[in-house]
């Protein structure tokens, strides 16, 4: 259990809020939380080949379009379809090509595919086209881009004939002549104003780029030369001021930084594994110009383009090539979409927030454990490691609390939190058999090692009996010790062959008694009074359920709860009245993993945790608490504090998330 003291200002928890990720101790370089934040497995019913991104009635949307001739509408914020897809577009029409922008106030698509050599329009707030198709081209029209000229929203489009040509998307009329100079077809087009002027980037199989002025309607300056293959991709950003352009050869395998203004590639290509680039995108994360990129492994992809160095992991997810990629920001957090030959659109928050000296600042083993509590006025979280240490940190800041605490000699498998004659505390359980006492205010051990576990401690709880702080440990020995950690002596020894558990063990203090809750082998839940050693059933057995895997105490009002996850990942979470018996309820989620509780700002919470995804619900609507958290490495451990830090260990690190409120609506 976690002690909290904290009187900070809080904003209320809400259904639709927003988990933002504080800190994490993993290194930049291995940074890579690969699943996406929302994954659609229906949708397109073949090959999602482009994708952009829009506002449609004030919500962040991408639209996707793919090889099953249907553009379909994704909400950004809950990462579900809207609507139904907008389909009707003619035989061999489909959307291979994507962009998005306003027209008349309202958000449009401009979209092109097929070998029929046709543009079209369509209103993404009725799915209806915008007048008619733009058909001057002579061949299949292959890339696609958007921008203002002379106050106009305008189209750009290259094909197969070899061409660029601009629309006004309000008249549907082609504006002036063809930009002509290609000696290939034109695979990729791409906007963005250099020196105050419109102008437009086209890339061929010529292996070329070439740039293009459309107020003038004229080419400027020498095309760009270096790829050893056809010109595939072109995307447009700003380097430290400077108009750039990042390009991809098909084949060669090359991501390449061109500098607009002197018509010069910046430095070498892109160094590391580029995976064969079929997408990319621009944005800008923690202060710093990136580029997105996917490619034929699946993997995303994010480079710095000042180094033009790969940052972190590839991120995984896509089980078959990735064809587009688009990015924006969802509540103030940069993401990226993509899309790809595995039907699926996935949405990837590229935020790494704050983080930690990797040097010092990182567990050298698996995080076992964790608890919270308050030291010095400041919320910290307590993590303990099979590299033998304990460590304490500082939740809003990351920063560690001085150095680790050393003593055990085996993985620390347990920790709880109490404050001990005013002092912040934690009592940790080891492999090693023994349990120890730390004061948190001097980074010293108080009390221990209490020795009488014959197996490896498995849980530590803190409760009060008789007005003393009493820590209560249960082992793989099967046995329930108490400790007193006023005396540092154990509390009557010679119950701990009665105080015998079989499935979970926690502890808690129901109608003023301290009591220790175990689970029997037929899943029943049993409650036992410490101070008479006597036992009451709580639930009845499940026998459709499957066996506990972990339980997690709270209060919800003024009455104790247990909340329960079962080995077997169908069932959902159960939620009993320790003082009845009754069962409040169940959580529509699994929950095979680590679970933990805590009551923030009168609300009580669970946090629930199955595989890499991690879920925090309110107990008393049963409603999940802002989106799925999904992770790297599997979750080993959880914790929630009393002002709202959601802590989630996986691997060797530790990562925080804090809540925000959801997006104001007008």
């Amino acid at each position: 259990m976690s002690s909290s003291r904290s009187g900070a200002a809080r904003i209320p928890l809400a259904e639709n809020a927003q988990w933002t990720l504080a800190w994490t101790s993993r290194p930049a370089s291995d940074l890579a939380f690969g699943e996406p934040v929302g994954v659609q497995r229906t949708g397109h019913t073949d090959r999602a080949w482009a994708i952009a991104t829009a506002v449609v009635d004030g919500l962040p949307v991408a639209v996707s379009g793919g090889r099953d001739r249907t553009l379909r509408l994704w909400d950004l914020t809950s990462g579900r379809q809207i609507g139904q897809p907008f389909t009707g577009h003619a035989a061999y029409d489909y959307p291979e090509s994507l962009a998005t922008t306003v027209l008349d106030g309202r958000p449009v698509a401009v979209f092109a595919g097929g070998n029929n050599g046709i543009v079209r329009v369509c209103d993404l707030m009725s799915g209806q086209q915008v007048g008619e198709p733009f058909r001057d081209h002579t061949n299949e029209v292959t890339a696609v881009a958007t921008t203002v000229v002379d106050g106009r929203p305008v189209a750009i489009s290259g094909g197969q004939d070899r061409t660029v040509r601009m629309w006004d998307l309000r008249s549907g009329e082609q504006i002036g002549q063809p930009f002509k100079g290609h000696t290939d077809r034109v695979s990729a087009v791409a906007t963005t104003v250099v020196d105050g002027r419109p102008v437009a980037i086209s890339g061929g199989h010529d292996r070329t780029l070439r740039v293009w002025d459309l107020t003038s309607g004229r080419r400027t300056g020498k095309p760009l030369r270096g790829h050893t293959y056809f010109v595939q991709l072109v995307v447009t950003t700003v380097v430290d001021g400077r108009p750039v352009a990042i390009s991809s050869g098909q084949d060669d395998g090359t991501l390449r930084l061109w500098d607009l203004r002197s018509r010069e590639q910046i430095g070498e290509p892109f160094s590391g594994d580029t995976g064969f680039v079929r997408a990319v995108a621009t944005t800008v994360l923690d202060g710093r110009p990136v580029a997105v990129s996917g490619g034929i492994d699946g993997n995303i992809r994010i480079w710095d383009l000042r180094s033009r160095r790969q940052i972190g992991k590839p991120l995984t997810g896509h089980t078959d090539q990735v064809r587009a990629i688009a990015t924006t920001v969802v509540d103030g957090r940069p993401v990226a979409v993509s899309a790809g030959d595995d039907h699926t659109v996935r949405m990837w928050d590229l935020s790494s927030g704050q983080r930690v000296d990797e040097s010092t600042n990182r567990h050298t083993g698996y995080v076992c454990a964790v608890a919270t509590t308050v030291l010095d006025g400041r919320s910290v979280a307590v993590t303990g490691s099979d590299d033998t240490t304990l460590r304490v940190w500082d939740l809003p800041t990351g920063e560690q609390v001085d150095d680790p605490l050393t003593g055990h000699t085996d993985m620390v498998t347990a920790v709880a939190t109490a404050f001990v004659g005013g002092r912040p505390a934690a009592v940790t359980g080891s492999f090693d058999k023994t349990v120890r006492v730390w004061d948190l205010s001097s980074g010293t051990q108080t009390g221990g090692p209490f020795t009488g576990h014959t197996g490896a401690i498995c849980m530590a709880a803190v409760v009060e009996v008789d007005g003393q702080s009493v820590a209560v440990t249960g082992s793989y020995d099967r046995a329930i010790r108490l400790w007193s950690l006023h005396t540092g002596e154990e509390v009557d020894a010679s119950a701990a062959g009665r105080r015998r558990w079989t499935g979970g063990v926690g502890a808690t203090t129901l109608n003023g008694r301290p009591v220790a809750l175990t689970v029997t082998q037929d899943d029943t839940l049993r409650v036992l009074d410490l101070t008479t050693d006597r036992s009451t059933t709580t639930s009845p057995a499940d026998p459709d359920g499957g066996s506990v895997r972990n339980l997690a105490v709270t209060t919800m009002g003024d009455r104790p709860a247990a909340i329960i996850s079962s080995a077997t990942s169908s069932d959902p979470v159960k939620i009993w009245d320790l003082a009845t018996g009754d069962a409040l309820g169940e959580l529509p989620t699994e929950a095979t993993g680590a679970i933990a509780a805590a009551t923030v700002d009168d609300q009580p919470l669970a946090v629930t945790t199955s595989y890499q995804t991690v879920r925090v619900w309110s107990l008393a609507t049963r409603r999940q608490l802002g989106p799925d958290l999904h992770f790297p490495k599997p979750v080993t451990e959880v914790a929630i504090s009393e002002d709202g830090h959601v802590i989630v260990c996986f691997d060797r690190d530790i990562a925080v998330f804090t809540h925000t409120p959801p997006p104001h609506k007008q």
